[in-house]
């Protein structure tokens, strides 16, 4: 019998948002991972193919960085990172960040994907796994 977690990371997969899911993870849990102040100038942006793409804040910052690679890849080893992209762009604050989840969670879903959300869990018989996964989904896509 496989677990839940198996399930839903082979089901994520291939949705094709389980990148989508790692990396909000990884933003959730930024502060903790790398503290002040390297948290405070950096923000992870994407994740494509095990590749984490890293907004810094300043050239200052970015060039230093690029002597840390490998121990960035170190801690964020667990979340199954292979590569980091370090580029200048907008690094998101504490504050930001809430303002940010307060608006997706406010923002309705269109009808397109609410659809779409519907016809990929519709053959899912397990209605406490239908609904988990149509809220990761819905919440992934706000």
């Amino acid at each position: 019998m496989k677990s839940a977690a198996s399930v839903l990371s082979s089901i994520f997969k291939n949705l094709g948002i389980e990148d989508r899911i790692k990396l909000y993870s990884i933003q959730s849990e930024w502060r903790n991972i790398f503290g002040e102040p390297l948290s405070l100038h950096t923000y992870p942006v994407d994740l494509t193919n095990k590749e984490l793409t890293i907004n810094v804040d300043s050239p200052a910052w970015l060039g230093q960085l690029k002597f840390f690679r490998q121990d960035m890849l170190k801690k964020l080893q667990p979340y199954g990172i292979s590569n980091v992209r370090l580029k200048h762009g907008r690094v998101y604050t504490k504050n930001i960040q809430k303002v940010a989840k307060n608006d997706r969670a406010s923002k309705p879903l269109n009808n397109q994907d609410a659809v779409w959300i519907d016809q990929t869990i519709s053959n899912l018989e397990d209605p406490e796994l239908r609904d988990a996964i149509k809220k990761a989904m819905e919440k992934s896509l706000r």
